[in-house]
C-alpha cells in the first residue's frame, strides 16, 4: 500500500535536551500545497484503534522513537512523543532538529473518505500509520518524479509495478494545472487508461493523453 504525505512545520523549542519532542503534525482546516484540507475529526477513528510509529523521514526500516502521546484538539492533531536517544539515527534527529536543519513532521496514511469543496479534496476520515521526523525540503524532492520514456514505464506497469506510471501521470496532470487530488485520482486509473504503446513523453504530451482518455 502507498501512503500519503504531509508536511507540518514545527519549531527547535519543540525538542527538549532529552529528546521529548511535541508539535502539531496535521492542521485542521487549512488549504495545503497538495491541494488537501483535512477535517476536525479525521484522525479520531483510526487514534482509537492504533498509535502511529515514530519514523525517520517514512522510511519504516528507521524507527527512532516513540509517540506517547497522539490527540486531535481544536487545531489539528498534536502528537508528544521521545527520540530513543540510544539509536544513532535519533540522536543525529535531535542534533539537526535543534540546529533548525530539519523542521518538520509528517504524517504517512491512507485516505478512507473524502469529498470535494470547491477545487480541495477534504479528507475527512484517514488510517494514520505513521508521522515522521523530515525536512520540508525532502518532501518538495518526492513530489518530484521525471518523466522516464514509456516504453519503461509501460514495461514496469505490465509487470504489476504501476507506480511510476501513476508517478508520472499525476506529475503530468498537476503540471498542467490539474488539482491535486484530481490528478491523484486520475493517475490511480492510468494503467487502464494509457493501454499498450510505446512513445516518449513530456508532462504536456502525458497530460493530454490523460485528458483525451478521461474526458477531462
Amino acid at each position: 500500500m502507498e501512503l500519503e504525505t504531509k508536511f507540518s512545520k514545527i519549531e527547535a523549542d519543540a525538542v527538549t535536551a532529552d529528546g521529548l519532542i511535541s508539535g502539531y503534525a496535521s492542521r485542521f482546516g487549512l488549504l495545503d500545497q497538495g491541494g488537501d484540507i483535512v477535517a476536525k475529526g479525521a484522525f479520531s477513528r483510526s487514534l482509537k484503534g492504533r498509535q502511529p510509529k515514530m519514523f525517520w523521514m517514512h522510511r519504516a526500516s528507521e524507527p527512532i522513537g516513540k509517540w506517547t502521546d497522539v490527540v486531535e484538539d481544536d487545531d489539528g492533531l498534536r502528537v508528544t512523543g521521545k527520540l530513543n536517544m540510544d539509536v544513532q539515527r535519533a540522536r543525529e534527529a535531535y542534533a539537526l532538529l535543534k540546529a533548525g536543519d530539519i523542521d518538520g513532521l509528517s504524517i504517512g496514511y491512507a485516505t478512507r473518505k473524502s469529498s470535494i469543496r470547491g477545487n480541495a479534496r477534504v479528507l475527512n476520515d484517514v488510517d494514520l500509520y505513521e508521522v515522521s521526523i523530515v525536512s520540508e525540503q525532502m518532501l518538495r524532492e518526492a513530489t518530484v518524479d521525471q518523466v522516464k520514456s514509456m516504453d519503461e514505464i509501460l514495461s514496469g506497469a505490465k509487470s504489476g509495478d504501476s507506480v511510476p506510471l501513476k508517478r508520472a501521470v499525476e506529475k503530468a496532470l498537476r503540471d498542467a494545472g490539474f488539482p491535486a487530488w484530481l490528478a491523484k485520482a486520475q493517475a490511480a486509473l492510468a494503467p487502464e487508461a494509457l493501454g499498450d504503446g510505446s512513445r516518449d513523453a513530456s508532462a504536456s504530451e502525458i497530460a493530454k493523453l490523460i485528458k483525451d482518455s478521461f474526458k477531462i
